[in-house]
């Protein structure tokens, strides 16, 4: 700020701490007055963690002396350590604003701590291993958000907005946080709001609704070429967000990129739960969804269908294709898993907190809803599987800043949310996180038992190195439950960029090999690397499995352009309707 004859900058000050005052003010009324209706635990099996491990700590008085010195240790390490990187290796005043190197050392120190502790409970002796690894979880939520980047003070970049703007940025921050408060909006958004329009910016891929019932639009996107493989493709995607993750922007749709390579495409979009598809279960999506998709598909091209599923899609699919081998039905040429579990007894973060108590909760919250499992408490869940990307990066920007996040079409996508039915999702939790009933052979549907083993189809199954949703330990067991043939390719990456990685971007890499030992670290002992996405092999393993060349489809008249009405739907246009 430029000084004035009138005490300008003494004004301005005056000003911005009057701001500030009354804008904490009013965040501190709408902290106190909030609820949270929307837990998705009740964090009894959380505590219960920490205390195993403080108990056996507290019991073993040279392991907790060791362990105090290992801390003792590690801070003397970063007490002592040299610079060693660019941003240790900046001068004290490299900018104009705050000194860079204590910023770094504060960084570092928590990490150190954060590091520690987290070993802390991954080795605390006598624990059982699902409360070891409860209690790190927990440690990695509480180091997220104690880190000092969330505060003024901590964080360089900040605190050197907060001076360059004479407290103005802050003081946005504060209305930002004010804002959402108000909205009842508990996380910041991750893309600027209103950046992105649905059929025009992302979901833009030419295509036609082929279909519509009151749980699925089955969107078949236009030819691109002028003869395309016989055997068309069908594509399940997960209805925990909505379809067009698969087709964002052109350049890194996928299902724009299968229909350029010759394949007829159709997806599935699930509709977000209201309450009249509340009560909807597993029967109902593979009724209406996964058979009758499968029908008008197989129907309309008179071929065999190639069908491919995206994590619980892929598990829709699997079940699926279970229930068509045992009844000799021949309409799937082949199934493709894309991050999909089948076996749940190795299922990650996701799996640390799904047990009795804490689906008696969940039951409690939907039926608080009328009946759905909000999409903001879904959202609320993955999202502290990242806190530190997802949540507090964020955070800083929007409230210590006053910043609008970037547009990003993925975070754009990730904030679209979608209602669940709250039966569909309180027999998923059980059936597969508590049971694990579809690998054991105890997952039943209109009263039969799915038997993977049946599944004779060829099987192209693909996992992410870094998939905390899917693990690929995971995933790779689907290739040993199922009676086929199996190829299995490991992507880089993880739930999201390990599938959506086109390889105009030339980023990543993959792994293959021939045969399927038993566990993922033997298949990679032989596994070779391939840079680039895994895209183009899956397209070779489809186009071995479509037949010949054909004329394409003709269009469906006066069918719906895509991608239709069910992606429009959001979780505000279903409140204001009261759904």
């Amino acid at each position: 700020m430029t000084d004035t004859p009138d005490n300008g900058p003494a004004e301005d000050v005056a000003r911005i701490q009057a701001r500030i005052l009354e804008l904490s003010r009013d965040i501190e009324a709408l902290t106190r007055e909030a609820t949270r209706p929307r837990r998705i635990a009740d964090f009894a099996s959380a505590q219960r963690a920490i205390e195993a491990v403080w108990s056996a700590y507290a019991a073993d008085p040279q392991r907790l002396a060791e362990a105090q010195a290992d801390l003792f240790r590690r801070h003397m390490q970063e007490f002592t350590r040299q610079p060693d990187d660019a941003a240790d290796a900046r001068p004290d005043h490299a900018t104009d604003g705050a000194p860079a190197a204590p910023f770094e050392f504060l960084r570092r120190m928590h990490q150190a701590t954060s590091d520690w502790l987290t070993s802390l409970a991954m080795d605390a002796p006598g624990v059982a291993a699902i409360d070891r690894r409860r209690a790190a979880f927990v440690v990695r939520q509480a180091a997220a958000a104690l880190s000092p980047s969330n505060l003024l003070s901590g964080n360089r970049e900040a605190l050197e907005a907060f001076i360059a703007t004479g407290g103005d940025s802050l003081s946005r921050g504060l209305s930002n946080l004010k804002d959402d408060l108000t909205a009842g909006r508990f996380a910041p958004p991750q893309s600027e709001p209103g950046a992105f329009r649905l059929g025009v910016d992302l979901a833009a891929t030419p295509g036609e609704v082929a279909f519509a019932n009151e749980l699925i639009e089955l969107i078949r996107y236009l030819p691109s070429r002028e003869a395309v493989y016989e055997r068309p493709l069908l594509i399940f995607p997960p209805w925990i967000n909505k379809f067009y993750v698969l087709d964002l922007r052109p350049e890194n749709s996928l299902a724009a990129w299968l229909r350029d390579q010759g394949f007829t495409v159709y997806i599935v979009s699930w509709r977000s739960a209201d309450r009249e598809i509340a009560d909807f279960g597993w029967e109902d999506y593979m009724r209406l969804g996964g058979r009758t998709a499968l029908d008008w598909v197989a129907w309309a091209h008179g071929a065999p269908v190639n069908a491919a599923g995206y994590c619980v899609g892929g598990v829709l699919l699997a079940s699926l294709a279970a229930q068509l081998a045992e009844e000799n039905d021949p309409r799937l040429a082949s199934l493709s898993l894309l991050a999909t579990q089948t076996d749940f007894s190795e299922p990650g973060d996701l799996g640390l907190f799904v047990d009795d108590e804490a689906i008696a909760t969940m039951t409690a919250l939907i039926d608080q809803a009328g009946g759905v499992m909000p999409g903001e408490a879904m959202r609320e869940a993955f999202d502290l599987l990242r806190p530190d990307s997802l949540i507090w990066r964020f955070a800083a920007e929007r409230y210590l800043m006053g910043r609008t996040p970037p547009p990003f079409d993925l975070l754009h996508w990730n904030g679209d949310q979608t209602n669940l039915p709250g039966r569909l999702h309180l027999e998923s939790l059980r059936a597969f996180y508590v049971d694990n009933a579809l690998a054991r052979g105890m997952f039943q549907i209109d009263g039969r038992a799915i038997d993977l083993g049946a599944i004779a189809a060829p099987l192209f199954l693909q996992a992410a190195l870094r998939d905390h949703i899917s693990p690929p330990a995971s995933v790779y067991k689907a290739g040993r439950l199922v009676g086929g043939e199996v190829e299995f390719v490991l992507c880089d990456s993880g739930h999201i960029a390990g599938v959506v990685n086109p390889p105009s971007a030339g980023k990543y890499r993959h792994w293959t090999r021939e045969g399927l030992p038993e566990t993922l670290g033997g298949w990679l002992e032989g596994a070779t690397q391939v840079e680039g996405s895994w895209w183009p092999r899956w397209a070779r393993w489809l186009g071995a499995r479509s037949g010949a060349l054909a004329p394409p489809p003709n269009a469906i008249p006066d069918a719906p352009p895509a991608p239709g009405a069910y992606v429009h739907e959001t979780l505000d246009t279903i409140r204001a309707r009261g759904g």
